[in-house]
């Protein structure tokens, strides 16, 4: 579906380039004066020239439709009861898993992206990492920190933590010394 409507996009920029051109070198004079009546007259009862009219506004129509739909926040419902439902929209629970891996790593620039899946939630993590430290096993602690993390503070299973490293930034303080 996104790939459609990018391709909509992209074809709808085009003809609004072509026309922008159009009508600029139409204005400028560089144009016959009766190019543009003449198009227009040339369509006139012209079936062929109305599909492909029809066809563009359509498309035009599909590209801008995303903007005029609801925006509901997007929820997960953690609890079903009698007295009704209880939901953490996607926003609160992004903010939850930052302000975690934020506390227990140093893990910056963070972005995450959130899938529910049937099995469960799917946690896609990115962002830069300041080292020292074994890269393999603070990514492993944070998976599993943030799995046990989200079972048990909101009840929400989740599947799977996917972990990119976009940077690795090295830390700059000397060790405390020793005495």
């Amino acid at each position: 579906m996104k790939i459609i409507q990018n391709i909509f996009s992209f074809l709808i920029a085009l003809i609004l380039i072509v026309l922008t051109i159009t009508l600029s070198l139409y204005s400028f004079g560089l144009l016959s004066m009766n190019f543009i009546p003449d198009l227009i007259s040339a369509s006139y009862n012209n079936w062929q020239a109305a599909v492909v009219y029809l066809a563009f506004l359509i498309m035009a129509l599909f590209v801008i439709y995303p903007y005029f739909t609801d925006r509901k926040f997007k929820s997960t419902r953690l609890l079903s009861s009698e007295s009704g439902d209880i939901t953490i929209t996607i926003s609160a629970l992004s903010n939850l898993i930052k302000d975690r891996v934020k506390e227990k790593q140093r893990f910056d620039d963070i972005k995450i992206k959130l899938e529910e899946k049937e099995e469960g939630l799917k946690i896609i993590l990115s962002g830069k990492l300041t080292v020292p430290g074994d890269l393999p096993a603070i990514s492993e602690s944070i998976q599993h920190d943030l799995k046990s993390y989200i079972k048990q503070t909101t009840g929400i299973q989740v599947e799977k933590v996917q972990i990119r490293i976009d940077d690795v930034r090295k830390d700059n303080k000397l060790p405390e010394e020793v005495e």
